[in-house]
């Protein structure tokens, strides 16, 4: 479930960071593929007019991209399975750089390398605290606390380290355990 749910960062602060990196990142697909639906022909027609695929298959990546790029930029704006988001759009990133190129006329590079490196990290490091995946890390670590909270309040004649009983000779070495302590 760690792969769904990441919320594991250091503390507020890095959330925070983490929180900004999602929002910005996150608006941009979102408004990009809104802009894209809302001229979805002429988004077809300027993807099919580069030529770097067959006209059916550019027609289908076309109409799809902008749906994908609103839903996941949703998803990693409210930070929910922020892994597999960030990874969905490190992907969509990089092939805009195959078929854009990494270049930029006024930049050193593309802009899209600093936003494969964003996804990149909050594939790593989730989504933070303030986010819907921390809800679903917080839902683990409250059953790992009720287990242990279970087992302290156990019958200590049950959990007996000292002894060992039949059970507990599967797991024993033979070399570990005395004949006085098998015999009784």
């Amino acid at each position: 479930m760690s792969i769904f749910f990441k919320a594991r960062s250091g503390n507020a602060s890095s959330s925070i960071g983490i929180l900004l990196i999602r929002l910005s990142l996150g608006t941009l697909f979102l408004l990009a593929g809104a802009g894209k639906v809302l001229n979805l022909q002429e988004f077809i027609k300027s993807v099919q007019d580069t030529g770097q695929m067959n006209n059916t298959v550019a027609f289908v990546l076309a109409f799809i991209l902008p749906f994908m790029e609103m839903i996941f930029g949703a998803l990693f704006i409210i930070g929910l399975f922020t892994p597999i988001t960030s990874f969905i759009l490190a992907c969509m990133t990089v092939s805009f750089m195959i078929v854009l190129g990494i270049g930029h006329p006024e930049l050193p590079f593309s802009h899209n390398i600093v936003f494969l490196a964003c996804f990149i990290s909050t594939m790593l490091t989730g989504a933070g605290l303030i986010s819907f995946d921390a809800l679903g890390d917080k839902k683990k670590e409250e059953r790992i606390i009720n287990v242990r909270e279970e087992t302290k309040s156990a019958d200590p004649k049950i959990f007996d380290a000292g002894k060992i009983n039949e059970s507990d000779a599967i797991f024993v070495d033979e070399k570990e355990v005395k004949d006085s302590d098998v015999n009784g």
